[in-house]
């Protein structure tokens, strides 16, 4: 038994590689489309960092990204904050429901501060 699977959800129109940083454990690295998921297990692994950079026009853009001293959150999203900026969230983009921010976790209820 472990924590639910990371996954990165590429919600913009560009390509994105990147990585995810675990506390003890092994680092991963991913490659994600635009519009499209990438996920991996992570067994008892707290993530400390999500990373991205997008491929925009043949230069590479650094996401801002996600850092943590240690979280077991599971879902994250790569979103465009600019004309030329990017940011990894937990406030993800799904791609059943394009245009709508949603906050993800099991419990957690936007509306409340």
């Amino acid at each position: 038994m472990g924590y639910p699977d990371v996954r990165v959800f590429n919600s913009t129109s560009f390509a994105a590689s990147g990585g995810v940083n675990y506390a003890v454990c092994s680092d991963d690295a991913f490659s994600i489309g635009k519009g499209k998921n990438w996920s991996h297990s992570r067994g008892l692994c707290l993530i400390t960092r999500v990373y991205a950079s997008l491929s925009v026009d043949g230069d590479f853009i650094e996401a801002t990204p996600y850092t943590s001293s240690g979280t077991s959150y599971s879902q994250f999203s790569i979103i465009q904050t600019g004309p030329t900026s990017f940011a990894v969230t937990r406030i993800t983009v799904d791609n059943d429901s394009v245009g709508e921010l949603q906050e993800v976790e099991a419990g957690a209820d936007p509306r409340q501060g």
